[in-house]
């Protein structure tokens, strides 16, 4: 609204000719065509989207005029610029949007660098005013990576750094040595600068890749790229095979878009901290709780985004395993108090920091291969992590051998100054984290204050080099100057195949957990239902989430929903959001929502939570359906027809007592978030997919975040430093809560769900065969005493996951799984360990050791073989020290709340001595 009256008054003085073309000129700065732009104003911008509504640019190249005309075709009255390269459009600005100063909207617009197009998650807004001659697509940018290499007549070619044939540090060398001094300081910040001596143009090393390519410039001849569900889907598949191809489909999609010049190379994916606590805000972007689980879809996730079968020699696309380490909060205020990742100190035990924390990162490092880390923002123990040289140079470059990059998070070397005051002056600051091994800084801290540092004597010339070798050993390794290969003839063709829609699609599908399946509810049969009523919060959840690290043009520029996939099955279907959003209490739409209930044959209940409830930067406050939303389930179940079906689309897990409880409530399906993949969904709903996915977090109750902080980083259960969260006094006058333990492996009460479960359509038993026999006596430990006396020898506090891989099983397992019932289907096996004194002494009550999804037809067996590791004998004493653990050991396979539900189970017990 506050846009309009200036903008009314200069088209009345224009059309009136009151003014001069001179005098328009100055209180319209920008003119451009049939498109004029003035009082641009700078808003926070967020996945939600202050606009309403998805990137409408589908060029090469932005400007302010450019977004007001397609907004204008749109007939939307208001346009936004973002992110230089971004436009959006709106009918009016969101009530909650927060003002920023106009500096805040300081970024160039691609091709017309001459204006400002708002900035990261900063949007520049203003009034649609358009008339006359269209204005044309602004020129493309140059791409985005040019090879001064390739051109055999021009001045780089003859130079050792062009020379393939030679050592890759002989040529890393060379280059860094053809940099100025200017050149060096501006090549440690995220937008590096050009190379005269290299001929090289400006590089960032910042893209995204969570679900799908989400960096880089759009074009109009690329069909958008494709948009895969979030890992918290995709990790409830427990399907290694999966997590490989996924990755390998947008490593190889982020490789054709670089062919045509419009991304980069170094995409800063996936996130690998655990889903420790269910209101972090970006639980969304991660495969679950559990540390091993998340180091297998990390090594799976990197070898196949990074690794091309077609050059063994060269990295496809650079995956980078973050945020290292402990980054597990995002912003809370409690007792009137607030954290947030900026300036929080996580005090974690080195117990916890070793087996829990860290154990995804040196998976992604050690079997992963990753070629790039990223530093959190956080402290560990009072350090911040971009200054902390135990983590990058000591633990990751010593122990684990990275070979690869480090970047902080986005202005995370600033905080270790301005945030957690770590440093008394900006050039210590760039002393510590160049030190610390952080090779780039995501931000301008370091490339404002390094000159002033090296003057101080604080750093020298060695220090930059040291830090710009290793980032121009990965761009070496990403064959920017290396003649043409296979990696640069992956056509444009790739994005949005055909594959990679399917792919997309069966990555859902496999992700769906069965929760509840009474009385045979689901599969549904499309020709014995006339009409479905859609009905919930989430029924359309598709756009408003699709670009949250993650594509915002999706293949086809489609943004399917779960509606959608349901009428594929039965054409009369209907929907209705019930409750305006997830977190509203306003009922008033909930008659009519009843209504529908009452006229369909059957109901399909969309509910959860969106973004709105928790992201980057903001962690929910809550663990339990809205007040609004159990209205809604209520009161639509009690009139529904038949059974309902409920599908929750959420990634902070739930309390689901009441639905679990309600007779009215026929199945559950939880499908985690889908993104633009939702209508896959409904091939699980309607039997085409039989589900075979499992919870990747443990279900609490609510009363859960009434204990215990989530300031509190403990793994283990005991007091907590922390008030408990539902008290409503000064922190000084309230209780300290209790921590009940995190994750299934320490989480000491009554969870409503347990990790790992799931049901299917079909009936499953398990028959466990052991290597070891029973009357043989105990199996000895000494082969893992002999690993942890070398450990220590070499003065490692991680034993090699590479090393241990090499090693042959103590006990294996053979699990012949046998479909009992009538469904062909596919089964996830999970293996779980239950260690002596499981419970006591901080050893974990049971660790997963192993995992394998398997397809079996009805009536058929197949085999299964799991093993636990060396690790899996050992535990983490107070200390962080591992040591030997003697004694019994139950090793269980599956999950035993499922088997009263038909599907498989069994234990064994082993002594080891």
């Amino acid at each position: 609204p506050h846009l309009g009256p200036l903008l009314n008054n200069l088209d009345k003085m224009a059309r009136g000719r009151a003014l001069s073309l001179a005098v328009l000129a100055v209180l319209v700065p920008q003119i451009f065509a049939g498109c004029t732009v003035s009082n641009i104003q700078c808003y926070a911008d967020d996945a939600n989207r202050i606009l309403g509504h998805s990137n409408m640019n589908p060029a090469a190249g932005e400007s302010n005029e450019w977004c007001a005309q397609l907004c204008h075709n749109n007939h939307l009255p208001i346009a936004g610029t973002e992110n230089g390269i971004e436009c959006y459009c709106g009918t009016s600005i969101r009530p909650d949007a927060k003002k920023l100063d106009i500096s805040k909207c300081n970024m160039g617009c691609k091709g017309h660098d001459s204006e400002k197009c708002g900035g990261d998650w900063t949007i520049s807004v203003f009034a649609v005013n358009c008339s006359g001659s269209p204005v044309p697509p602004p020129p493309p940018p140059p791409p985005a990576l040019i090879n001064p290499c390739l051109d055999a007549s021009g001045p780089y070619a003859k130079l050792p750094f062009c020379n393939a044939t030679l050592p890759i540090e002989a040529r890393v060398k060379d280059a860094v040595s053809r940099m100025t001094m200017d050149e060096k300081i501006s090549n440690l910040d995220t937008g590096a600068g050009s190379i005269v001596g290299l001929g090289l143009p400006p590089y960032n090393w910042w893209s995204e890749a969570t679900h799908g390519v989400a960096s880089g410039r759009s074009d109009t001849t690329v069909n958008g790229r494709t948009n895969f569900a979030f890992p918290i889907t995709t990790g409830m598949s427990f399907n290694r095979s999966l997590w490989f191809v996924t990755g390998a489909q947008i490593g190889r999609e982020a490789r054709a878009l670089m062919n045509r010049g419009d991304v980069y190379s170094t995409f800063w994916a996936p996130v690998i901290n655990l889903a420790r606590e269910p209101r972090w805000g970006r639980n969304i972007e991660t495969p679950g709780e559990d540390p091993y689980l998340t180091g297998q879809y990390a090594k799976e996730f990197v070898k196949g985004f990074q690794e091309a079968p077609e050059d063994p020699e060269h990295i496809q696309a650079s995956a980078c395993c973050k945020h290292y380490v402990a980054n597990s909060m995002e912003a809370t205020t409690q007792q009137g108090v607030n954290w947030n990742r900026h300036t929080f100190n996580a005090d974690i035990s080195m117990q916890d920091l070793v087996d829990s924390y860290m154990f995804p990162f040196q998976a992604c490092v050690e079997q992963g291969k990753v070629s790039g880390l990223m530093c959190s923002y956080n402290a560990v123990n009072g350090v911040p992590s971009c200054a902390n040289s135990w983590l990058g140079e000591t633990v990751a470059r010593g122990e684990w051998g990275f070979d690869g990059y480090i970047t902080s998070d986005c202005d995370a070397d600033g905080d270790v100054f301005n945030s957690h005051h770590y440093t008394a002056t900006p050039e210590e600051t760039v002393r510590d984290v160049l030190l610390a091994g952080t090779d780039v800084d995501c931000g301008s801290f370091v490339g404002k204050n390094a000159a002033s540092a090296l003057q101080k004597g604080l750093i020298t010339e060695a220090d930059m080099d040291a830090r710009l070798e290793k980032l121009f050993r990965v761009r070496m390794r990403l064959s920017h100057f290396d003649p043409v290969g296979p990696l640069q003839k992956i056509p444009i063709e790739t994005v949005c195949s055909d594959y990679a829609l399917s792919l997309s699609l069966d990555g859902t599908a496999q992700g769906c957990v069965l929760l509840k399946n009474d009385a045979a509810a689901l599969p549904l049969k499309a020709s014995s239902i006339s009409q479905v009523a859609v009905i919930g919060p989430n029924a359309n959840l598709s756009q408003s989430i699709a670009g949250y690290y993650g594509p915002h043009n999706p293949c086809n520029n489609s943004f399917p929903t779960l509606v959608d996939g349901i009428a594929s099955y039965v054409s009369n279907t209907v929907s209705a959001l019930g409750v305006p959003s997830v977190s509203s209490s306003d009922m008033s739409q909930i008659p009519a929502a009843v209504a529908m209930a009452r006229k369909a044959d059957l109901v399909v209940l969309v509910v959860g939570t969106d973004l709105s409830w928790s992201r980057e930067g903001h962690d929910a406050t809550s663990i339990e359906f809205s007040e609004g939303q159990q209205a809604l389930i209520g009161n639509v179940t009690a009139a529904a027809k038949t059974p309902v079906i409920l599908v929750t689309l959420t990634a902070t897990p739930l309390d689901l007592t009441s639905v679990l409880q309600n007779p009215k409530i026929g199945a559950i399906v939880h499908a985690g978030q889908p993104s633009v993949t939702a209508p896959a969904v409904a091939d699980v709903l309607f039997g085409k997919k039989p589900p075979a996915g499992r919870t990747v977090q443990t279900i609490l109750p609510a009363a859960y975040a009434d204990q215990i902080s989530i300031w509190d980083f403990g793994m283990r259960p005991g007091p907590s430093p922390f008030p408990r969260p539902d008290c409503t006094s000064a922190p000084a006058q309230c209780p300290n809560g209790t921590n009940p333990g995190r994750t299934h492996r320490f989480y000491t009460g009554k969870p409503v769900l347990p990790f790992g479960y799931g049901l299917s359509y079909t009936q499953f038993k398990y028959t466990p065969v052991s290597s070891a026999q029973d009357d043989a006596g105990p199996v000895s430990l000494d082969r893992v005493r002999a690993m942890l006396a070398d450990n220590e020898a070499k003065g490692r506090t991680f034993p090699s996951l590479t090393a241990l891989d090499a090693e042959a099983p103590l006990i294996s397992y053979a699990i012949n799984v046998t479909n009992t019932g009538t469904v062909d289907s596919d089964d996830a096996v999970l293996g779980f360990v239950v260690p002596p004194g499981a419970g006591t002494n901080g050893v974990p009550l049971q660790s997963l050791y192993g995992f394998d999804r398997v397809h079996v037809r009805a009536g058929q067996t197949v085999t299964v073989n799991l093993y636990p590791s060396l690790l899996d004998f050992t535990y983490v004493n107070a200390a962080g020290k591992r040591e030997v653990l003697a004694g019994d050991y139950t090793f269980r396979f599956g999950v035993k709340e499922t088997q009263m539900h038909g599907q498989g189970y069994a234990e064994h017990r082993v002594q080891f001595a």
